[in-house]
């Protein structure tokens, strides 16, 4: 898993900000999902079957939003977003 600082909107189940990544974008990455690290290797290997490159990135609580407090603290520690682009 490769793991990079980002700052381009993600946003969560609700709708909220929670991770921001213009590099990634700008170099041509789409985010496709915030989930579970245990989930990401098997999302890695679905994605690079389907002919993509993938970058995850892990989340920072100061990249939430204001409308996030604990649960930003929890999904931290607890997710990871996963990126792609078409190899």
């Amino acid at each position: 898993m490769n793991v990079t600082p980002v700052s381009e909107p993600v946003y969560c189940s609700e709708g909220i900000e929670i991770l921001r990544a213009p590099d990634l974008a700008a170099d041509g990455w789409e985010q496709r999902t915030v989930t579970d690290p245990g989930r990401i290797v098997e999302l890695e290997e679905l994605y690079a079957s389907l002919g993509f490159e993938t970058q995850t990135a892990g989340l920072d609580p100061s990249s939430f939003s204001e409308a996030c407090t604990t649960c930003a603290v929890t999904a931290c520690t607890a997710y990871v977003a996963l990126f792609t682009r078409k190899s």
